[in-house]
């Protein structure tokens, strides 16, 4: 579904990427774990169209979209919950999940009403809270409404930065059984996590960022149990 080959991308004079090399299939969890500046949030923004990569190229299902903007991307399909969630907070839950829709302007009432009752299906305290400020939520229930938001726009691909961020253990908890179902309805997903333990044991595959570049990558269960990742990632 998604492929990335040889991709560089820098701040200025500051090499972010250094010629990364990512694959992911569909119906897949794929994780990228790795320290804070390693690169896995610049991964994201490359591939939704944020940032331009300056060498490489992206593909999503086989059609190139590194200079595409990121408008576009989340009409193809791809979707990004960014670090910190980013809701509107002024604005009300109800409101804030109907911007997640704004590409799907042309789609059918019952279309979109079908995507907003699987969001509230998924999240029952957003349809209990809907004219609730956005800002007013705890960290977790804005989590859940950056993921509900994201799902309006009717994804195939579902990019996550960071969700577990800043969340009770109990919330975490719940998250991540969120981001199964969710793959489980069958969307795509790459998740960014610091959360490496929790990460690798929900995802098919992950990849270890390191300065920029691909260190390791292999199968979840592999990863979890490779001496090198649990010194490093997992405090064993």
């Amino acid at each position: 579904m998604l492929k990335l080959s040889s991709v560089h991308t820098s701040y200025g004079p500051i090499k972010a990427l250094r010629g990364i090399d990512i694959e992911v299939y569909k119906g897949e969890i794929v994780c990228l774990i790795g320290s804070n500046g390693a690169g896995k949030t610049t991964t994201l923004m490359t591939i939704s169209g944020i940032l331009k990569p300056e060498a490489g190229d992206i593909l999503f299902k086989d059609e190139p979209i590194k200079d595409t903007s990121p408008h576009i991307i989340v009409k193809k399909g791809i979707c990004h919950v960014p670090e910190g969630r980013r809701i509107f907070p002024r604005l009300t839950i109800m409101e804030n999940i109907e911007m997640g829709a704004y590409s799907e302007v042309r789609t059918q009432k019952s279309e979109l009403r079908n995507n907003l009752e699987r969001v509230f299906a998924l999240f029952p305290i957003l349809k209990e809270r809907a004219k609730q400020m956005g800002g007013t939520l705890s960290g977790g229930e804005q989590q859940m409404l950056a993921i509900g938001r994201a799902l309006m726009s009717n994804p195939e691909l579902l990019l996550l930065d960071e969700p577990s961020l800043g969340l009770a253990p109990i919330m975490v908890s719940r998250i991540f059984k969120t981001i199964k179902e969710i793959n489980n309805e069958g969307v795509t997903v790459l998740l960014v996590e610091q959360n490496a333990k929790a990460a690798l044991k929900l995802s098919n595959r992950g990849y270890v960022l390191e300065n920029g570049a691909i260190k390791l990558h292999g199968r979840g269960g592999d990863l979890l149990h490779n001496e090198e990742v649990k010194k490093a990632y997992l405090g064993e």
